[in-house]
């Protein structure tokens, strides 16, 4: 019995749907599937009707969900404890979405895993919702990502937040406005920060209630690619508050207050709650 199918199982008892589930756990929905039918036969049991609206949960499956929800929380602290006493190996691990690592007070940060021999020194940053899917799978024990999660399970505390602004060039037409509407944007040319980045998913979002798809013209991996562009007249950014007002750049505030906000995540039934909980209180 694997008894990492128990967590396949819970992804899709949770979500109801087999496509989303396998998404959550980087699968695909034919593997998942698989999964699901073979934890059937080897318990002699239907756990889901399949139907055009999901799976549905029959009354086996709600009795192995209550039971096998526990045995997973127990299996992963179980994991971390022997990981750290047989292997002696860093347990706690830190994860940051993209653009992350630029906001967080690093040196505070550098400080706490120092004095915290658990803790692995990493600073490498993914997607968002990569950091999420990795925390809820138990690779990662903690990590800061750019909204407030919606999963369950997952505890989240506000950790920074910046305003998002709209960065004109000297000479631009909105150069002398104190603020702007989003709709103003409409027929201007873009750069922000790419797919990869929260921002930018918020940015078409934001439009999209404008009824209109921004002329993004230039994506960039990070903020200074844009500070760039934007000094030689490639178009206007939009991009948290990180650059002061130059001779040449200035940031203009977008009516509508929107923010890009870092959380400190982690799991609430995580093994290593006691050094999450620190992390936050950290900040």
């Amino acid at each position: 019995m694997n008894t990492k199918n128990f967590k396949c199982f819970q992804v899709v008892y949770e979500e109801k749907n087999l496509s989303l589930a396998a998404k959550k756990l980087f699968l695909t929905p034919q593997g998942l599937g698989k999964i699901i039918r073979n934890l059937e036969e080897e318990f002699g049991a239907t756990f889901f009707i399949r139907t055009k609206e999901g799976f549905v949960a029959t009354e086996s499956g709600h009795l192995f969900y209550k039971k096998i929800k526990d045995i997973n929380k127990e299996l992963n602290e179980l994991m971390i404890e022997v990981e750290h006493l047989e292997k002696k190996e860093k347990r706690f691990k830190v994860g940051f979405a993209a653009g992350t690592i630029k906001s967080i007070n690093i040196d505070r940060l550098e400080k706490f895993m120092l004095h915290n021999n658990e803790i692995e020194r990493s600073w490498i940053e993914c997607e968002n919702d990569l950091v999420k899917a990795k925390i809820l799978n138990g690779d990662i024990s903690f990590g800061f990502t750019i909204g407030k999660p919606k999963e369950k399970n997952l505890k989240s505390f506000l950790i920074d937040s910046k305003e998002v602004m709209l960065y004109v060039y000297k000479g631009h037409r909105l150069w002398d406005r104190e603020s702007v509407d989003l709709n103003e944007i409409k027929n201007e040319s873009i750069i922000t920060m790419n797919e990869k980045h929260h921002i930018y998913h918020d940015l078409i979002d934001a439009c999209n209630v404008y009824d209109f798809s921004p002329n993004i013209v230039a994506l960039t991996t990070e903020g200074e690619s844009i500070y760039r562009l934007i000094k030689n007249r490639i178009g206007i950014g939009i991009s948290p508050n990180f650059y002061p007002d130059s001779e040449e750049i200035r940031g203009i505030h977008i009516n509508g207050d929107y923010t890009w906000d870092i959380y400190g995540v982690y799991r609430e039934d995580t093994a290593d709650k006691e050094i999450a909980e620190k992390l936050v209180e950290c900040f």
